[in-house]
């Protein structure tokens, strides 16, 4: 299941979710990297938590419950087709979509820390890229007008983009065959 934003959004304002949809992506994102998982119970809880709201409606829960597998399905494809969570062009302007985009880097920050799975220093890399993320948590438009502005969302994004996928694949060793080599995957 491809998330899709404005479904998301909708039920999101129903319930009276004080994060957003990309706040929570992020928070997922950034949980799962760090090679934590939940059962659905507990990222139903979590993800309540995070939103700030008693519980999940009825309305809610089917979207979390495919929200979870897509974001651990996406995460750990071969083809490396994880996406970050933001409004598209038609749903929101190129300040909103910014703002969007730090919220899920915010979010990414906060679920790698609430996973409590990285202890001591980070590699280099992954240290790079989260110091990337910190600085994109403040990301804002100065110039709604800029023409450029499009084009610098496009790549923030998927700068974002790679650095899950870098956190993810230094935290998420490869399964062990029953001979115990490793399955190497070609790219």
């Amino acid at each position: 299941m491809a998330l899709n934003y404005p479904e998301l959004a909708d039920q999101w304002e129903e319930d009276k979710c004080f994060q957003s949809p990309s706040a929570l992506h992020g928070w997922l994102t950034g949980f799962l990297a760090a090679g934590a998982r939940l059962t659905t119970d507990n990222w139903l809880q979590e993800a309540a938590d995070y939103l700030e709201i008693e519980a999940v409606t009825d309305g809610l829960r089917p979207l979390l419950v495919a929200f979870y597998a897509d974001v651990v399905e996406t995460l750990g494809a071969e083809d490396m087709d994880y996406q970050v969570l933001l409004p598209e062009d038609e749903e929101a302007d190129v300040d909103e979509q910014v703002e969007c985009l730090a919220q899920w880097s915010k979010g990414f920050l906060d679920g790698l820390g609430a996973s409590g799975k990285i202890t001591g220093r980070p590699e280099k890399d992954v240290m790079e890229v989260l110091q990337d993320l910190d600085a994109f948590s403040q990301a804002q438009v100065d110039d709604v007008n800029d023409p450029e502005n499009v084009q610098l969302l496009n790549e923030l994004a998927e700068h974002a983009r790679v650095a899950a996928l870098t956190v993810f694949y230094a935290y998420n060793k490869p399964q062990q065959s029953p001979a115990g080599a490793t399955q190497k995957t070609l790219h």
